[in-house]
């Protein structure tokens, strides 16, 4: 129990500010309060017998997850389908919002959705859908650059859409 508390009274400001940048119309107390409701579901049901594996990864998921609740409404599901079956690029598995009152609302819940579902991407499929997707270079390009075959980095992105797609099919069904 000492490991939570010394967790939170290093990490708490900065736990409150991650929430912060997230939550566009988050007040301090918001923010504050949203980090102590994690730090106390760890406390209700903390087993000194049983570690968390890596603490500060279990919080900021377990931030991320309070933060979607937070800005969960209901929406219409849609339906995403594996991109790369049909030839679609990252830009099209994320969709625009369609008109009604709550758009910016969905935009925000889908950029949190896809930035979570981003970081758990391996640190190659994210720097290759940045280069590729983000800076624009082409695949004889990072080919070059990276000393790897294009098929290989083919695969890549293309596992690493599909994941994404997945986590973003997941997120609209859920709202």
């Amino acid at each position: 129990m000492s490991h939570l508390s010394d967790f939170f009274a290093v990490e708490g400001a900065r736990l409150a500010a991650f929430v912060r940048r997230r939550l566009d119309d988050a007040a301090e107390m918001d923010a504050e309060d949203i980090v102590q409701d994690v730090f106390a579901s760890l406390f209700e049901r903390a087993d000194p017998m049983a570690e968390i594996g890596n603490l500060s990864a279990y919080v900021y998921r377990s931030l991320r997850n309070r933060i979607i609740d937070r800005i969960r409404v209901r929406k219409p599901m849609q339906s995403l389908e594996t991109p790369m079956q049909q030839g679609l690029t990252l830009s099209e598995i994320i969709p625009h919002p369609d008109g009604s009152p709550f758009d910016l609302l969905e935009e925000q819940q889908r950029q949190l959705a896809f930035e979570i579902a981003f970081e758990e991407l391996p640190l190659l499929d994210r720097q290759l859908i940045e280069a590729h997707e983000f800076e624009g270079r082409s695949f004889e390009e990072i080919s070059k650059a990276w000393k790897m075959p294009m098929g290989t980095l083919l695969s890549r992105k293309s596992r690493a859409i599909q994941k994404l797609s997945r986590a973003m099919a997941e997120h609209s069904t859920k709202n």
